[in-house]
């Protein structure tokens, strides 16, 4: 069966290398595969080294090629990836359970061991790219799933606010908020806080 052809054209890769000496046959894949090589950075001459290459290179991917993942790569990574999240292939020799879990706790997207046949590379690239995009979108759902569910709090708390102080029914008042919206050109949800807020500074305590 033919491997399947891959290409990334123009994907920003940063590679760090931490130990494993890789870099030749990596960079003339990525070559083979169109993407951009932004930087290597050696994980072992300069062991703290990723989160300012991270920031001043600005990768779309990061491929870490490593032994294993060392407790201190990994917190670099974390505070890396909670800063500026991207997509991150490792690459690892042997890890344990726990340290995959670790892994993808901290945002690794993509995990390959024992090795890298550079036939793959395209493929996993492509695989740890999907994954990013999709835990993306899944976090922007959640985010505005969460939004909205505060919204729908804070509108239910001024249209009751409304019923008490106004002697109004759940329609009217509810009616009430989204007039006051239309009026002042805003959002149900900023014209409730403002409610509230008033009410709570009016509030005798």
């Amino acid at each position: 069966m033919d491997t399947p052809s891959f290409s990334l054209p123009g994907l920003r890769v940063l590679l760090a290398d931490a130990g494993q000496r890789r870099s030749p046959v990596i960079r003339l894949e990525l070559i083979r595969l169109r993407c951009q090589l932004v930087g290597v950075i050696d994980l072992v001459a300069e062991p703290a080294a990723l989160e300012q290459a991270l920031q001043r290179l600005a990768p779309e991917l990061l491929l870490i090629d490593c032994e294993h993942p060392t407790p201190g790569l990994l917190a670099q990574l974390g505070q890396a990836q909670a800063e500026q999240p991207r997509a991150v292939l490792m690459v690892a020799e042997h890890m344990t359970p726990a340290e995959m879990r670790a892994a993808l706790q901290v945002g690794v997207s993509a995990l390959q061991l024992a090795g890298l046949p550079p036939q793959r590379l395209g493929a996993l690239l492509q695989l740890a790219q999907a994954r990013f995009d999709h835990d993306q979108a899944l976090l922007r759902d959640l985010r505005q799933a969460q939004t909205q569910l505060a919204e729908r709090k804070l509108v239910e708390r001024a249209r009751g606010i409304l019923m008490r102080e106004q002697g109004l029914d759940e329609e009217a008042a509810f009616q009430r908020l989204r007039q006051l919206a239309m009026d002042g050109g805003q959002t149900l949800a900023s014209v409730a806080a403002r409610l509230i807020d008033a009410h709570q500074l009016l509030r005798p305590r």
